[in-house]
């Protein structure tokens, strides 16, 4: 529990902070379209799990009608294991100045100087194809991206050089340092029973970022359906059918939607004011993340600005969860594990009226 706060924290610090967030953007803005969407690939899915988890606990009760109300707040955290720390793909990537330079100079560093000038002037104005691998957003802190260049051939005045296949270092490492869980906790508001409905809410207020950054937005809503509400004879467990869906948006950098549905079993065990309830469940889910920065080449001028926005999905279409929910009078306390591509904890704590 301590490292999940631990690492919480570390999140809200990056996204929160407006150092952190622009520092963010300035390490983005050192990556092709290609190269970046590798690099984040694993927060793409770990921001799709953690939405998608933490909905289902408590199943809405068999009846026509009844107050049933749960307020509280949900933690999700998704684990991140070795492979979703490195990376190693390949793309498009352009070239700066100070990178062509390298790459002039480690192929001969004796080039006249008019020669040098205008091999380097070559290179940035094209675009190659790359191998790209090191770590990703989550990955080490002590290791950087690496391009891994396959040579080509220029000509100037008449003449053909050619440039040697070379690796060159970017200046971009693991952002979040070896994280190893990605956390993310939100307010939960839940309303029944109506013919053994219910339905849930999590919202987060508006949070500036930073002005020129923008805000994090937060808000998603579901519905639990107990299809017991029209049986004649009361099955020995509580089916659950449920749906939920929200979407997020951290600034200018990221927006996320998610969706799963689903269905779940639970049995409750004890008395009304102090029991507990296992539950178990197999969902279906998805989740897509639209990433936009701007990134800086050199042409036509040293540090010109292109604007790069893309979309990629979660890795997560299917989980199984499995859990249990604790009442204690007027309190309720849950926890469970989503077993799936990315796997995630959550657990909540909420107050029952």
């Amino acid at each position: 529990m301590k490292f999940f706060f631990k690492s919480f924290l570390v999140l809200l610090i990056v996204f929160f902070n407006k150092s952190y967030a622009q520092d963010l953007q300035e390490t983005l803005g050192k990556l092709s379209q290609d190269a970046a969407s590798a690099y984040v690939s694993p927060i793409i899915s770990g921001f799709g799990a953690n939405l998608n988890s933490g909905w289902v606990h408590r199943p809405p009760k068999a009846k026509i009608f009844g107050i049933d109300i749960e307020f509280g707040v949900v933690a999700m955290g998704t684990l991140f294991g070795d492979g979703n720390k490195s990376f190693s793909s390949s793309g498009s990537f352009q070239f700066n100045r100070q990178q062509s330079g390298q790459l002039v100079d480690r192929t001969n560093p004796n080039f006249p100087a008019a020669v040098r000038t205008a091999l380097i002037d070559s290179l940035v104005k094209r675009t190659f194809n790359v191998g790209i691998g090191g770590p990703t957003i989550v990955g080490s802190k002590t290791d950087s991206v690496r391009l891994n260049f396959t040579g080509t051939s220029i000509t100037v005045g008449g003449q053909t050089y050619t440039i040697n296949p070379n690796k060159v270092s970017l200046p971009v490492q693991g952002f979040l340092e070896d994280l190893s869980m990605l956390p993310l906790a939100a307010p939960q508001l839940s309303l029944g029973t109506v013919y053994g409905t219910s339905v849930s809410f999590r919202y987060l207020p508006n949070i500036e970022i930073d002005e020129e950054l923008g805000d994090l937005k937060y808000f998603g809503f579901g519905v639990q359906h107990n299809p017991g509400i029209w049986l004649p004879i009361p099955l020995p467990v509580e089916i659950t059918f449920g749906y939920f869906t929200q979407n997020m948006e951290v600034g200018e950098i990221f927006s996320t939607s998610a969706t799963t549905f689903g269905l779940f079993a639970s049995k409750t065990f004890g008395p009304g004011m102090l029991n507990v309830t296992p539950y178990a469940g197999f969902s279906f889910e998805s989740s897509t993340i639209k990433v936009n920065y701007d990134y800086f080449v050199d042409v036509p001028v040293p540090g010109t600005k292109v604007p790069i926005a893309f979309e990629l999905e979660g890795e997560n279409t299917t989980k199984i969860t499995v859990g249990a929910s604790f009442k204690l009078a007027f309190l309720s306390l849950n926890v469970d594990y989503n077993l799936a591509k990315f796997n995630t904890l959550s657990a909540g704590v909420g107050i029952i009226f």
